[in-house]
């Protein structure tokens, strides 16, 4: 437009993009504003009142952004190459140029940029042309400033080797190399951890800026950060919780969701911001936005998948169960949400919004609606009638059959419990689901039933999963608060600390630990450390016969126990080490 002299739609358009509540901070962008002003304002045919105004546009490029770009010296070039043409009519208009151009070289030679020392060799030369008896106190007075800056340009370039701020020119010239992709590839993560250094080393000030002067940097390197990352919710998310004022806040997360609209951490972010002032209603719609996009999303995947062939690939199944996940998740919390802010019959509307969609989101609706309905009032019937309902579409899932013997164990209700493990374990297909369905039914008998139900099921475990070892059921029957203290304190050679760990902080039952172990691994386990048992996790004691350098060895290789299968044979090498390989005698050696 610029161009074909259109100034009115470039004036509306650099309005659109220079102004307003996220206004563009880009020197590029700024650059251009530049050449309109310049285009417009015709030094020949306006004269003192043209420059004035151009002299303006300069000051505002450098207030917006140049003093805070490290790459800006083509920006510091042109001002300065526009000073330098200036052609003054008289002495007051020489010094006046003089003092202008003093005052550009003291602002432009405290910043760290691109380009520094070269400028600073044209200051120290442009002085001494001026003056030669004043140029050393000049010079003097900024060479502090001078010599930090340029000390810290260094810093910064090591702070963020490898960033990448490569930009179209135009779009015939975009690709996806030059333009921000979505999604969280190696490159992707590799580019918004520079970014986040970047932010860091802003945080430290080691320009010793006013405290105003490092917020307005620190911005525009979130800006930037945005402009090159807009994918990114955690870049859009950091620069929300940079800024202090709610309805600033509002602005920058309802500009981040034009171009995140499926990110549920954005909008769970914008609903907090809405609810702080009240407003149930955008709270509402943030959530619909999200929920309607991922929806759409959802129904795309599925009709990609199901027009492709029979075959489809386990990564396009995986990719649309992720989506159904998505999409459970953020209905889970806005019904959370709406139960906070308006009450429990806001919460059974979107609830009841699930219900609709029973055939795509996963059995986790159900799970956290049954919760919220019992926490309310510890109305537990209601609760049971959800998870009723969804056990007509989930009950082979044996995730959500563990989920609900889990709800119903926390509750002690006997019969209830029975009830669904008789009628479930016959449907749930998958293994590693239905064993834990076994376990959670042994120990809950061990506990509060009698002695002679937990030999039972132990037999029907058996039956149907006859290569799990007896001693594993049995310890995982007695643990305490997820916690196998039988391995722990007795059979410690079974023992995995982080497993155990991992488990007894809620993430799972602990009966994992050592089931893949095969019987010749925990044979030779028990011969290494003694029938009873007593396996030191220690480093293996000086005083034995072993050279040093074997006994270092061993004491920082992994346990063997940590190991399911035999990754050397230990006899084979011994013997092909006795039948293959010579090893030659003292007296060769000597003779040799």
């Amino acid at each position: 437009e610029l161009a074909r002299d259109e100034f009115e739609t470039v004036e509306k358009i650099l309005a659109q993009c220079l102004s307003g509540k996220l206004e563009n901070n880009d020197l590029s962008l700024w650059s251009t504003y530049l050449d309109y002003i310049r285009r417009k304002n015709n030094l020949i045919t306006g004269g003192q009142e043209a420059r004035a105004v151009i002299v303006k546009a300069f000051q505002l490029v450098m207030q917006k952004c140049a003093i805070f770009e490290p790459k800006s010296s083509s920006f510091w070039n042109e001002y300065l190459n526009f000073l330098e043409q200036w052609k003054p009519f008289n002495k007051w208009e020489e010094q006046q140029r003089i003092d202008m151009l003093r005052e550009f070289y003291k602002k432009m030679l405290c910043v760290p940029f691109d380009n520094l020392e070269k400028m600073w060799n044209r200051y120290t030369q442009w002085e001494q042309e001026i003056n030669s008896l004043t140029a050393r106190k000049f010079i003097g007075e900024l060479s502090a400033e001078y010599m930090k800056a340029r000390s810290l340009y260094q810093e910064w370039l090591n702070v963020t080797n490898g960033l990448k701020r490569a930009s179209p020119i135009n779009l015939r010239t975009a690709n996806k190399k030059n333009i921000p992709q979505p999604g969280t590839s190696d490159s992707n993560i590799q580019q918004l951890q520079i970014w986040l250094n970047w932010i860091k080393w802003e945080r430290e000030n080691k320009l010793m800026l006013s405290e105003d002067m490092l917020s307005q940097r620190i911005s525009y390197v979130y800006k930037q950060g945005i402009q090159y990352m807009i994918f990114s919710a955690e870049m859009w998310y950091d620069y929300s919780m940079y800024i202090s004022e709610n309805s600033d806040r509002q602005n920058i997360l309802y500009t981040a969701l034009l171009a995140n609209p499926d990110s549920p951490s954005l909008t769970f972010k914008l609903s907090e911001c809405y609810e702080l002032d009240n407003d149930s209603e955008s709270v509402s719609n943030c959530f619909d936005k999200c929920t309607q996009t991922l929806l759409s999303q959802y129904k795309k995947i599925a009709s990609d998948v199901n027009s492709g062939e029979d075959n489809n690939t386990e990564y396009e199944q995986e990719l649309l169960y992720k989506q159904r996940e998505k999409l459970t998740f953020v209905f889970c919390v806005y019904m959370n949400t709406m139960k906070r802010i308006s009450g429990l019959s806001a919460a059974r509307t979107v609830f009841g919004k699930c219900r609709k969609l029973k055939r795509i989101l996963t059995h986790d609706v159900y799970v956290e609606n049954a919760y919220l309905e019992f926490q309310n009032q510890n109305d537990y019937k209601t609760a049971f009638k959800v998870l009723e309902l969804g056990l007509k579409y989930f009950q082979n899932d044996g995730v959500y059959i563990n989920k609900y013997l889990d709800f119903l164990i926390f509750l002690n209700k006997d019969s209830q419990i029975k009830t669904l493990f008789e009628t479930s374990v016959e449907k749930v297909q998958d293994l590693t689901q239905l064993k834990e369905i076994y376990k959670k039914m042994i120990s809950y008998e061990s506990k509060f039933g009698n002695l002679n139900n937990v030999y039972s099921l132990e037999k029907r475990f058996f039956e149907r999963f006859p290569q799990e070892n007896l001693i594993e059921v049995f310890t995982s029957r007695y643990q305490i608060q997820n916690s196998n203290l039988i391995k722990k304190l007795e059979l410690t050679y079974m023992y995995n600390e982080e497993e155990d760990s991992y488990f007894s902080s809620g993430n799972g039952d602990g009966h994992h630990g050592s089931y893949n172990m095969s019987s010749s691994d925990r044979k030779r386990l028990m011969e290494e450390t003694g029938n009873n048992g007593n396996f030191s996790n220690k480093k293996f004691k000086r005083d034995s016969e072993l050279p040093t350098e074997v006994l270092d060895l061993l004491s920082v290789i992994p346990k063997r126990q940590y190991f399911n299968t035999n990754l050397l044979d230990a006899q084979k090498l011994v013997n092909f080490l006795n039948d293959q390989v010579e090893i030659p005698t003292v007296e060769s050696t000597k003779s040799g």
